[in-house]
Order: C-alpha cells, then structure tokens, then sequence
C-alpha cells in the first residue's frame, strides 16, 4: 500500500471522475489508476507533482469556506447536518459568550430550544444537506452556550459544499429583541427556498 492510493480515490470520486478520465488529465493508462489506487504501484515523481497540484486546488475551496466564516464582520457559523459547530466567527462567539474556539467545537443541538428544534428538523426533511435547498429564513429563540438568557434571531441558512461532497449550513446570525420576534414569529417563521426556485 502507498499514501496515494486512497488519495487518488478520493480525489476521482469526489471529483466525479473515471480512472479513464483521469488517466486521460495525466496522461497515462487505466489500469496505471487501478494499480495506484490498488496500491500496487506508487506514481513516479512527476506524476505525484501533477496529483498534488490536483488535490490541492481542490482542497484550497474548503480552507476558503473556513477562512470566510471565521474572518466574517457578522455573526456567522459553520454546521454540518448534527448541529455540530465546525467553524465561527467573533462576533458569533460574542453573541453566545465564548470564544470562537469554544463556539466552533460545540454540539450546538444541546442547547435548541423546541422552535429551533423543529426548524431544523424542517431543514433536514426538505433536503437542506441534500443539496435541494438555497436558503432558509427562520426566526427563532435560542440558548446561548455562555449566557443563560434566552435570546431572539433571525437567520439566514444558506449550503456550503465542501470538496468532500459534504454540505455545510453556513448561519448568519441577526439578532432582534423578544418584541420584534413575537410580530413575526406567527408571520413567517420560517422561508425555505429550493434550488428549483432560483432556476425559474
């Protein structure tokens, strides 16, 4: 076995390539991927120079989305589909009280109040990590992991595909006060708008 075989993999499937395909970008044989990604063979040098450019532009996009939220003048955060933090912003760890290494590393679902619960269990039965979905408006009561008082947003949910295939839920955060929260919560607490929908 060598380190590249499943790296080779990774990089063909997530970039919905044959190993034809990709025999074809460097310029060698199919059955040259096979053995690579049997790990019967390692590629010679030029090859890896060529393989490593490859994956690392593909990897670049997922340092960016990284780097988007946590360098973000908003209140934004990085989640995946269990509601675990992966990535957030100051002023989103301000709003919750902690650091933005306490935020990025948090379980946030401990702290859903039963609106957001529900909210989110809407996001995820209409396809949010599917890929189906462009945004998604809620307003909601939240608990923020540092401060016991109960708080009042209105968010934004837009996707953040990484290069993994994996979708992120990318939180913009919009603090309101409990007055404007109860004018609209029997409004609209919630605008989901499909992917379809931007194609029209």
């Amino acid at each position: 076995m060598s380190a590249w075989d499943g790296l080779i993999k990774r990089y063909r499937m997530i970039n919905g390539l044959t190993q034809a395909a990709l025999a074809e970008v460097l310029g060698v044989e199919q059955a040259t991927i096979s053995r690579w990604e049997r790990g019967n063979h390692t590629p010679d040098l030029s090859i890896q120079r060529k393989l490593r450019d490859l994956i690392s532009a593909t990897l670049r996009n997922d340092c960016i989305v990284y780097h988007r939220i946590r360098c973000s003048l908003m209140a934004v955060k990085l989640a995946d589909r269990n509601g675990r933090n992966h990535a957030a912003s100051l002023n989103a760890a301000m709003l919750h009280g902690v650091t933005p290494v306490q935020l990025q590393h948090l379980d946030y679902r401990v702290l859903f109040t039963d609106v957001l619960e529900q909210q989110w269990r809407e996001a995820l039965t209409v396809g949010f990590f599917r890929g189906e979905i462009a945004s998604v408006t809620v307003v909601n009561p939240w608990r923020p992991a540092g401060i016991a008082d109960l708080r009042y947003s209105e968010c934004c949910w837009t996707p953040a595909m990484l290069s993994d295939g994996e979708i992120l839920l990318v939180s913009e955060i919009h603090q309101i006060d409990e007055a404007s929260y109860l004018r609209v919560r029997d409004a609209s607490p919630m605008r989901i708008t499909a992917m379809d929908d931007l194609l029209r």
